[in-house]
């Protein structure tokens, strides 16, 4: 063990396309490596960023949980035998229970950092997640309204944002729209495709693109299809992408259409739109209003609501004005509240903190 250093266990069930786990990526890029070192472990083999998380740690073990998933349970003692942690870093509910009994067994500080959403947790699960938070040395959520719907004080860290990764004087030739997230129920995509199609068919948007991958994806191609040449030749699905810069240099609006099932946490996707000077339009569900104040760096619209979208829409492209207004506030917005280094600086504050007290 090297006793110069901090000794960080992150433990994440799987390294998939999620703002998760882009934003676990920021962070491991962020951190001090001359202060920590850095641990990792995960459940789910082969993943989207498997590659780059192995590259940023000192310490890397997959633990495969498709066989059996009680078996991490037991393997897991091995990786706090031989990493010796100082803190282990949570970051979902499974995580959280793998690490439990082998962190109390070992004094290492135990942060669970599993609150990414509003609260979307149902009966006995809610209750067991809630458990695990206070049961936890520190609890972190990426937004206030998940501590405070889960009923567990913590520190709220936001997600953050490189703003050297976007060219926000990017010129646009083509006024196009762009959704960022992934095929799952988290998301209402009917919602955003409804608006899509009224706005291609009224020739207010050139094209519309549509980030992301997962089971209904291949449900909402077959949808768009059905729709004629015209219309699904300008809907772009694009899947899973690692440059997402460059598409948002392309698109003058993106859209966040969340469900009232499952709420919303602090979107990746919708700070990257406003980092990148794209107007963002999202769901005014869980803590999207934590981001956007409606009218002033963006708009909010009502759940299910595909027509506020197509108003909005045309609202921002027949006025230039408001446009460069929304922008500039965007911007603003990620600088001061969403900032990378703030960010940095805030869990570094957070490790001293755990391990003093």
């Amino acid at each position: 063990m090297d006793t110069k250093k901090t000794h960080i266990l992150y433990v994440i069930d799987g390294l998939f396309p999620g703002g998760k786990e882009r934003q676990f990526i920021e962070i491991l890029k962020g951190l001090d490596k001359e202060k920590f070192k850095i641990g990792l472990v995960t459940f789910n083999k082969n993943l989207f960023y498997t590659e780059q998380a192995k590259s940023l740690s000192g310490y890397f073990v997959e633990l495969d949980k498709k066989a059996n998933k009680f078996k991490p349970f037991v393997t897991i003692w091995s990786c706090f035998k031989e990493f010796k942690p100082d803190i282990v870093h949570t970051w979902d509910y499974l995580s959280s229970l793998f690490v439990y009994f082998p962190a109390k067994f070992y004094s290492a500080k135990f942060i669970n950092g599993s609150i990414r959403d509003s609260g979307i947790e149902k009966g006995w699960q809610f209750y067991a997640k809630k458990w695990m938070l206070k049961a936890a040395d520190v609890a972190i959520g990426n937004s206030k309204v998940g501590l405070i719907n889960y009923k567990v004080e913590g520190e709220v860290i936001y997600n953050a944002i490189d703003l050297g990764r976007f060219n926000k004087n990017e010129t646009r030739n083509e006024f196009n729209i762009i959704k960022v997230a992934n095929f799952s129920d988290y998301k209402n995509h009917q919602m955003f495709i409804d608006a899509a199609i009224v706005l291609l068919k009224e020739n207010v948007v050139d094209n519309v693109y549509m980030a992301g991958k997962g089971e209904y994806l291949e449900k909402y191609k077959n949808f768009v299809q059905k729709q004629g040449t015209q219309i699904s030749s300008k809907i772009i699905f694009l899947g899973a992408i690692t440059d997402v810069e460059n598409y948002l240099a392309k698109c003058s609006v993106g859209v966040l259409c969340s469900t009232k099932q499952f709420g919303e946490g602090v979107s990746n996707s919708v700070l990257e739109y406003m980092a990148a000077n794209v107007i963002a339009i999202a769901t005014d569900i869980g803590a999207s209003s934590e981001i956007i104040t409606d009218g002033e760096n963006g708009f909010l619209v009502a759940p299910e609501s595909s027509d506020e979208i197509v108003e909005k829409v045309k609202l921002i492209k027949n006025n230039a004005g408001l446009r460069l207004t929304l922008a500039e506030n965007a911007f603003k917005t990620i600088r001061e509240k969403f900032n990378y280094n703030n960010n940095i600086n805030k869990i570094n504050w957070l490790y001293n903190k755990v391990l003093t007290n």
